[in-house]
């Protein structure tokens, strides 16, 4: 899920603009917003859009991209007859899902700065960055980024590691993809919880 709310100033860096504009736009009442409880101004991606609409200004695709449910799927995974199972169940029973994927740890680590995963399938015995190093990366780049830790070597250690690592959740392979997919589909970003 995108990110639907924004500051002045992202929305002026969105739009290539002053945020002393912006926040004009706020105060004449041209440009829907409110205020937190500290006294900043944020704007809903919706309004956002609806004013630049009405102006006739073009709508960014990075907005159209932020307001979009579609979810960036990251499958990180070393085996390679494993991968290509993954990637091709997502890419047929979620069509609407961005899948990427990467074969190890560098891999993974530049594609989540790059594309900014919601959710990242990661298995942990990985051959160069173990996946308990690779999850307190995505973690400490976007806490509310799903991990869901999965692994062929099923251990009370392992488990208890990857959780501290900052996994959301933990699978233990042969496991049924239609279970990542529930898991998947009960995160709740705003939260940062699973709803079971």
């Amino acid at each position: 899920m995108r990110k639907k709310i924004f500051s002045t100033f992202e929305v002026a860096k969105m739009l290539e603009l002053s945020p002393g504009t912006v926040a004009n736009w706020v105060d004449a009442g041209r440009l829907t917003a409110y205020n937190t409880l500290g006294g900043h101004r944020r704007i809903k991606a919706e309004d956002l859009k609806t004013f630049l609409e009405e102006n006739n200004n073009p709508v960014p695709k990075e907005l159209s991209a932020r307001m979009s449910s579609v979810k960036k799927v990251l499958i990180v995974e070393d085996d390679v007859k494993f991968l290509k199972l993954t990637e091709r169940f997502f890419r047929t029973f979620r069509k609407k899902w961005e899948i990427y994927s990467a074969a190890d740890g560098f891999q993974a680590g530049s594609l989540v700065g790059s594309e900014k995963p919601d959710v990242v399938i990661l298995d942990i015995m990985l051959p160069d960055i173990n996946g308990f190093k690779v999850c307190e990366i995505i973690k400490a780049s976007n806490k509310n980024t799903l991990v869901i830790a999965v692994t062929g070597y099923d251990s009370d250690d392992i488990k208890s590691k990857i959780i501290a690592a900052g996994a959301d959740a933990y699978y233990v392979k042969p496991f049924k993809f239609e279970d990542l997919v529930a898991r998947i589909e009960s995160w709740d970003e705003k939260k940062g919880i699973l709803t079971d």
